[in-house]
């Protein structure tokens, strides 16, 4: 994954050990990102960060594996395309870790009535990172 501007990569991480909840960072516009790591190859870590309400809208990836690290809050794992018969939300809370494979369509939102951050740690295996949503592929 290309490091996108502000994320720390392996010639800048200072001792390797990172605090999560210092890129805990809220917008009332929408859902917020915030670069936290790359390393050029295949590893990216962002912390999204959702108020009560908002939402990582559901989508896939035909090359990147995911995990979810809860950071704090409370909320649902989408799992699979809405509408579609295989489509389920699962409670999550701070401390529970979401593990998704490649292709699989998902979302998170806040259900909550507090802030919900949560640690995005991807893989893209070697391959581009794309991101489907609702059939249309964006890459980057």
């Amino acid at each position: 994954m290309k490091p996108m501007p502000g994320m720390l990569t392996p010639e800048t991480l200072p001792s390797g050990t990172l605090d999560p909840l210092k890129f805990a960072k809220y917008s009332e516009e929408k859902a917020n990102v915030v670069p936290v790591y790359a390393d050029s190859l295949d590893l990216g870590i962002v912390s999204w960060n959702l108020l009560p309400g908002q939402a990582n809208e559901s989508h896939s990836h035909p090359y990147a594996a995911h995990c979810f690290v809860i950071v704090e809050g409370e909320g649902h794992y989408l799992k699979g395309q809405p509408g579609s018969a295989e489509y389920a939300e699962y409670p999550i809370k701070a401390g529970d870790t979401v593990v998704i494979p490649r292709n699989q369509v998902h979302g998170i939102r806040n259900t909550g009535k507090k802030p919900l951050s949560y640690f995005g740690i991807t893989t893209t295996a070697g391959g581009e990172y794309a991101r489907v949503v609702d059939g249309v592929v964006h890459t980057y």
